[in-house]
Protein backbone atom coordinates (compact mmCIF):
# COMPACT_ATOMS: atom_id res chain seq x y z
CA UNK A 1 0.00 0.00 0.00
CA UNK A 2 2.76 2.34 1.06
CA UNK A 3 4.75 1.69 -2.33
CA UNK A 4 1.34 2.39 -4.48
CA UNK A 5 1.00 5.61 -2.49
CA UNK A 6 4.63 6.60 -3.25
CA UNK A 7 4.50 5.57 -6.89
CA UNK A 8 0.94 7.95 -7.23
CA UNK A 9 2.77 10.89 -5.31
CA UNK A 10 5.41 10.53 -7.44
CA UNK A 11 3.47 10.61 -10.57
CA UNK A 12 1.13 13.00 -9.79
CA UNK A 13 4.14 15.34 -9.36
CA UNK A 14 6.20 14.24 -12.53
CA UNK A 15 2.58 14.85 -14.55
CA UNK A 16 2.18 18.26 -12.74
CA UNK A 17 6.10 19.79 -13.62
CA UNK A 18 5.26 18.18 -17.10
CA UNK A 19 2.35 20.37 -17.63
CA UNK A 20 3.43 23.43 -15.74
CA UNK A 21 3.31 25.68 -19.18
CA UNK A 22 -0.53 24.61 -19.70
CA UNK A 23 -1.02 25.21 -16.06
CA UNK A 24 0.67 29.16 -16.29
CA UNK A 25 -1.59 29.59 -19.48
CA UNK A 26 -4.48 28.87 -17.69
CA UNK A 27 -3.86 31.31 -14.88
CA UNK A 28 -2.61 33.53 -17.01
CA UNK A 29 -4.62 33.18 -19.76
CA UNK A 30 -6.79 36.82 -19.00
CA UNK A 31 -3.60 38.52 -18.16
CA UNK A 32 -2.58 41.53 -20.69
CA UNK A 33 0.52 40.53 -22.94
CA UNK A 34 2.82 43.81 -23.62
CA UNK A 35 5.34 43.46 -26.52
CA UNK A 36 8.81 44.40 -25.45
CA UNK A 37 10.52 47.52 -26.69
CA UNK A 38 13.67 45.72 -27.49
CA UNK A 39 14.43 42.21 -27.97
CA UNK A 40 17.87 40.88 -28.80
CA UNK A 41 20.75 37.89 -28.84
CA UNK A 42 23.57 38.94 -26.84
CA UNK A 43 27.11 37.55 -28.25
CA UNK A 44 28.22 35.24 -25.97
CA UNK A 45 30.67 32.76 -26.38
CA UNK A 46 28.89 29.25 -25.85
CA UNK A 47 25.52 30.57 -24.45
CA UNK A 48 22.52 31.63 -26.38
CA UNK A 49 21.47 34.67 -24.19
CA UNK A 50 18.33 36.60 -25.09
CA UNK A 51 17.40 40.09 -23.59
CA UNK A 52 14.08 41.70 -23.22
CA UNK A 53 13.50 45.70 -22.43
CA UNK A 54 10.49 47.24 -21.87
CA UNK A 55 8.76 50.23 -19.70
CA UNK A 56 6.35 49.18 -17.27
CA UNK A 57 2.90 50.39 -17.46
CA UNK A 58 2.68 52.19 -14.00
CA UNK A 59 6.36 53.81 -14.78
CA UNK A 60 7.38 55.94 -17.77
CA UNK A 61 9.99 56.84 -16.49
CA UNK A 62 11.97 52.98 -15.62
CA UNK A 63 13.02 50.96 -18.15
CA UNK A 64 13.58 46.80 -17.23
CA UNK A 65 16.01 44.36 -18.71
CA UNK A 66 15.65 40.86 -18.10
CA UNK A 67 18.20 38.35 -19.64
CA UNK A 68 18.01 34.58 -19.88
CA UNK A 69 20.47 32.04 -20.96
CA UNK A 70 19.98 28.19 -22.08
CA UNK A 71 22.20 27.32 -19.06
CA UNK A 72 22.80 30.27 -16.60
CA UNK A 73 20.63 32.37 -14.27
CA UNK A 74 17.85 35.01 -15.68
CA UNK A 75 17.67 38.47 -13.93
CA UNK A 76 15.30 41.39 -14.01
CA UNK A 77 17.07 44.57 -13.47
CA UNK A 78 14.99 48.21 -13.87
CA UNK A 79 16.84 51.78 -13.54
CA UNK A 80 15.25 55.38 -13.75
CA UNK A 81 16.01 56.50 -17.08
CA UNK A 82 15.36 60.38 -18.03
CA UNK A 83 12.70 61.21 -20.69
CA UNK A 84 14.68 63.69 -21.87
CA UNK A 85 17.37 61.88 -22.98
CA UNK A 86 15.89 58.26 -24.38
CA UNK A 87 16.52 57.46 -28.18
Amino acid sequence: MKKQLLFGALLGALTFTAHAGLFDQIATGTWDSVEPTAAYKLETYGYNVRVYEWTPKDNPNTRCVFVAGETNSTGVACYPVDKDKQK
